[in-house]
């Protein structure tokens, strides 16, 4: 089974989108691009997603995707970034260290239908949080989203974790996406796919070229 990507090319060539369930690493540079793609794929069901913000309030979260035409204001925000008054459908958490709170917030999301989450971005938990604790937390998730049949995007910034860091990060996803800049272009490494997928930024969002 799988679940559209929110990008009708790429679905094409993964055969249908996102296996699903599934734990998927996004791994490429910091930045709006990466984003992109884990807002486009929110947004193909809004009522049953919900991004977990760790580096942005959920606002400036839609304020973002809404600069290149994607609409996540109908979707589920886990806030560990900000204390600003919700105005969105939102579940606060104190922080990315506050790793039981956000654990009780993945349940109630769960419990809400969820069918597709985003941490945006899991790098900030990395930095935030002791490597074997953040382990211990996300194997226990990873097995829910399994359970609930979810498929989960983990966004992760190239260059800022040690390989060790990334090989325990990588040992429960079932992928790992790679996204790498090539002059004006975002090159796509995707599983079972050996030509890299090429992307531009549009006023739309991503598109394959």
């Amino acid at each position: 089974m799988f679940l559209s990507t929110g990008v009708k090319d790429l679905d094409d060539i993964l055969e249908g989108g996102y296996p699903n369930p599934a734990n998927i690493e996004f791994l490429g540079p910091s930045g709006i691009e990466k984003e992109l793609l884990a807002y486009h794929f929110a947004a193909a069901e809004p009522e049953r997603a919900y991004i977990v913000c760790s580096t942005a309030s959920p606002q400036e979260v839609v304020s973002k995707a809404s600069a290149y035409g994607i609409n996540l204001s109908r979707m589920g925000f886990i806030d560990c970034y900000s204390e600003e008054q919700p105005t969105l459908k939102v579940i606060r958490v104190p922080g990315p260290s506050a790793l039981n709170d956000l654990s009780l917030a993945l349940v109630e999301a769960i419990r809400n239908g969820a069918r597709r989450i985003v941490f945006d971005t899991l790098s900030a938990f990395i930095l935030r949080n002791q490597l074997d604790s953040l382990n211990k937390f996300l194997t226990v998730i990873e097995g829910r989203f399994k359970q609930a049949g979810i498929t989960a995007l983990y966004l992760v910034d190239k260059g800022v974790h040690t390989s060790q860091t990334l090989s325990v990060i990588e040992s429960g996803m079932d992928d790992v996406y790679n996204m790498e800049e090539d002059k004006h272009l975002l090159l796509l490494s995707l599983p079972g796919v050996e030509v890299k997928v090429p992307l531009k930024m549009t006023p739309e969002g991503l598109v394959v070229v």
